[in-house]
This record gives structure tokens, sequence and C-alpha cells, in this order.
């Protein structure tokens, strides 16, 4: 049984949910190499529970090929590889002892990322690590480590105002609810002690990662009525100046929150330099780019308009401020099972790559 059904298709492009699709190594010599490694290593189980196990084996082997094909076609070849093959009998041998197609799911989905990569590096060996540490954990650690990548680690594309912002949030981590609700000051400890997570006595709040990440949707915006008569432009006569000077360019616009005031017309400061750039006007970066954070909106009206936009988001935060995890940040083993997760609980709509978090 295939656990997760998904099309992704575009213009001239051939949708594909197959059990047999052909490479240089076929999908049933592919699932055979994985099924025998398996039923080699589970030989001393007892009859029923060798069954058992086989069953479990099988069917997350199919899922594991199916989802092999839509994210990573070429890497099917790599199967042959002993060191992925190690990994792919971690995996089986992890479904087929608990039966549990949560963890099924993310099993899957790590070991994906996992065979796409041969080279021995972070990301290949933080993936193998991942495999058996996702073991060993629970729901509610699955969901904090996700609630850390979104919080901490995502930055979302294509977003212009703070509702869109406020929607991803929701989408991502709105499924994670219940499970989060479950997290004890215990869990938190156990999975820095599993390498999950570090735990530092600095911490860094949800409002300041969305101030930090996207300056130009949390601002309040500028008053210009008092700015010089003449101003110079100079980085020290304060936004009002310098939006003075600039009014009228593509680079100001009327604030998202106040029409009576002003903002830099980029979300952050990547889409600033774009902006500029594509407009000549790169000799005014600098002084932009302290305008651009200047005058950051108020750290509670942020929470509570993303807790208005969505309770279960409320709730959720509330546990993460509990348990403080804003004191505490992913590892790359962490990185990797959070992701996974994140794929899980959304069923595919978050596709964002791995390396882009181990580049």
């Amino acid at each position: 049984m295939i656990w997760r059904q998904k099309q992704r298709g575009g213009d001239s492009s051939t949708n594909i949910q197959a059990q047999v699709v052909q490479y240089g190594v076929s999908y049933v010599d592919a699932k055979q190499i994985a099924m025998d490694v398996f039923t080699e290593n589970f030989a001393k189980l007892s009859q029923n529970a060798h069954r058992v196990a086989i069953e479990r084996a099988d069917e997350f082997t199919l899922n594991y090929l199916s989802e092999l094909h839509v994210r990573e076609p070429g890497a099917i070849e790599n199967i042959e590889d002993p060191g992925v093959q190690s990994d792919i009998l971690e995996a089986q041998s992890g479904f087929a002892k608990s039966g549990d197609r949560d963890l099924g799911e993310i099993l899957v989905d790590i070991l994906v990322d996992r065979t796409a990569r041969k080279e021995r590096n972070t990301a290949s060996l933080a993936l193998s690590a991942a495999l058996s540490t996702a073991q060993k954990l629970t729901g509610a650690h699955f969901a904090a480590l996700s609630s850390l990548f979104v919080f901490k680690q995502l930055r979302m594309l294509g977003v212009g105002r703070p509702e869109q912002v406020y929607a991803r949030i929701s989408n991502y981590l709105g499924p994670m609810r219940d499970e989060i609700l479950g997290l004890s000051q215990a869990d938190v400890e156990y999975m820095a002690a599993l390498g999950c997570v570090t735990i530092s006595m600095g911490s860094i709040s949800i409002h300041q990662v969305l101030q930090q990440t996207y300056p130009g949707l949390f601002c309040e915006g500028v008053d210009i009525s008092s700015a010089p008569g003449q101003p110079s432009g100079a980085p020290e006569d304060g936004p009002e100046s310098v939006m003075n000077m600039l009014m009228g360019t593509p680079v100001v616009t009327r604030s998202l929150r106040d029409s009576t005031k002003f903002q830099v017309a980029a979300v952050d400061q990547e889409s600033l330099h774009r902006v500029l750039d594509e407009n000549g006007m790169l000799e005014h970066e600098e002084r932009l780019r302290m305008a651009l954070t200047a005058r950051p909106m108020n750290g509670d009206a942020i929470i509570e308009e993303l807790r208005v936009h969505d309770p279960r988001v409320g709730e959720i935060m509330d546990v993460y401020n509990a348990k403080n995890l804003p004191n505490c940040s992913n590892t790359a083993i962490g990185t990797a099972i959070g992701h996974a997760n994140l794929r899980k609980a959304t069923s595919g709509e978050f596709s964002s790559a791995l390396d882009v978090w181990f580049s």
C-alpha cells in the first residue's frame, strides 16, 4: 500500500503513479536487492515474527521506491552502493519493528534524500544518523523539531504580505498541534541527549525571527512629516530623511499597516538589493538597509496577529515558549528529521530540497 499518493506535473509532462519503472537498475531489481538484504538480516526471528517483519519491510520498500521515483529517479542506481544498502536496512528494520506508518513516512523521506548521496559528507552522514535517531522519537519530538525548523531555519519565498507568512506557518505547523501539546521539558532534554538539538543560554523569540527575516513585512512604517526640508540622504539623518529624499522612486512605497506612512519597497535585504540593481540605484543601498529595519513592529502585536490567524498556531507557540524551545537550535540530525516530518505533515506541500540547509 502506498501511504502518500500524489501527482506532480506541468506543461509537456507525464505523471506516473506506477508499481514498475525501468532505469539502469529496474524497479524490480531494486526491490529485490532491498528485500534480499532485509531477509538475510531478519532470518533468525520466529516464524510468525518473521512473516510480520517481511510484510512490513515489503510495504516500506514499496513506498520508498515509489517516493524515490518521484523525487530522485536517477538515484535508483545508488541502491547497489554498500553504504546506501546499510541505510536501507536500517530504515526497513525501524519500520518492521514498529509498524508505525507515521514513522515509516519520515524514514522514507529521509532515506530518499540519503539514497541521492553516495559521497561521504555532512549531509549523507547526518541523514544516516537521522534514520537511526528518528526511531527513538515520538510524535511530540517530531513536531518540536519541525517547529524549530519553521520558526528558526525556514525563509519563505514569494511572500509579500504578513498574512502570507501567517498562512504558510499555519499550513506547515497547524497539522502538528495535537502532537506538540504533549511535549515536556524532559522531552527537550532527551532530544538534546540524542543529538537532535543544542540548548544554549541565549534565546531568540518567534517575533524576533520574523522581524529579522522579513523586516519589510513587520515594520510600522516611517512618518516623513517631520523630515528635513532639504535632506542630505546620509544614514545619520534617519529613515525619515532617506524616505523623503527617495520619495517617488521604486524603492519607497506606502506602509502596509498605515497608509499615512511609508516604508522601503522590499521584504528583506536580498529583495532590496534586487530592486536597487534593477533600477540603477545601488548607491543608496547602505542607507536603505538601515531604513528597512529602522521601525520594527511591536513583537507582541506580531504574535497576536499570528494567534488570531490560526488558534492552533497560538497553542503551538505557547508550548514552544513554555518548553524553552527559543533556547534550542536543530543540529544537522534534527534538521534532517524536522524537514522530513514537515514533508509528511503537509503531504508533500512543503517540498524544498534539504540541500538548502546543508550548503
